[in-house]
C-alpha cells in the first residue's frame, strides 16, 4: 500500500508537468482553461486498484500456503510479503525520472512531419532516436527490478513459510494467476 501511494506520488510530478506542457504548446494563450482542476479520478483508483489487487495476493498467499503445510500465522506472513515489495519505491523513482527525461524527445517530435510521404528516414529517425533510447533504458531498468522483487519474493515465501525454492516459486505463479485472474475486471 504504502509502494503504491509512494510510487504515484513520486511519479505525478514527473509526469504530469511534461504533459501539461507538451499538451498546452499547440494552443494559443487565449485556449487555455487555467481553471479547470486536474483530473483526479485515474490516479485514485490506481492507488485503489494497486492497494486492492496487494491485499487480494497477500490473503492468496497466506491461504494457499496455509493449505500446503505453510506457516499459519497471518501476521508473520502478511509482514514478510509487505517487506518483499519494498524495492518498488526505488523502482517507481527510478522509473518516474526517466519518464520526466523522455518526454521532452517526445514533445520535440512533430506527428505531422512523421506522416508526411516526403519524410526522409534518416532525419525521422535522428527525430525519434532518443525516446527509442529512452524506452529501451526503461525496459532494462524495469526488467532488472521485477527480477530483484521476484527473487525476493521466493526467498519471503520460502522463509515464512519453510518450503523449497520449488513449491515457493510454484506458489507464486499461482498466486499471481489467481490474483490476475481476479483484478482483471478492475482493470489492473
Amino acid at each position: 500500500m504504502f509502494a503504491s501511494v509512494i510510487g504515484l506520488l513520486v511519479m505525478i510530478p514527473f509526469v504530469m508537468i511534461p504533459l501539461d506542457d507538451a499538451y498546452y504548446q499547440s494552443f494559443e494563450e487565449n485556449d487555455i482553461d487555467v481553471d479547470i482542476p486536474v483530473d483526479w479520478t485515474d490516479s485514485i483508483l490506481f492507488v485503489g486498484i494497486s492497494i486492492i489487487s496487494g491485499i487480494i495476493s497477500n490473503i492468496l498467499f497466506y491461504f494457499i500456503g496455509k493449505k500446503l503445510g505453510g506457516n499459519t500465522n497471518w501476521k508473520k506472513v502478511f509482514s514478510v510479503l509487505f517487506y518483499a515489495y519494498v524495492p518498488v519505491i526505488p523502482m517507481m523513482v527510478v522509473l518516474s525520472v526517466l519518464v520526466f527525461l523522455m518526454w521532452s524527445s517526445l514533445t520535440a517530435i512533430d506527428p505531422s512531419y512523421l506522416m508526411a510521404s516526403d519524410a526522409d528516414d534518416e532525419e525521422i529517425f535522428s527525430l525519434i532516436g532518443p525516446a527509442l533510447g529512452y524506452v529501451g533504458l526503461m525496459a532494462i531498468v524495469a526488467i532488472g527490478f521485477v527480477v530483484w522483487i521476484f527473487i525476493i519474493s521466493i526467498k519471503a515465501v520460502k522463509t515464512v513459510n519453510g518450503f523449497g525454492t520449488a513449491k515457493a516459486f510454484g506458489l507464486i505463479i499461482l498466486v499471481m494467476i489467481i490474483s490476475s485472474i481476479i483484478t482483471a475486471p478492475l482493470g489492473m
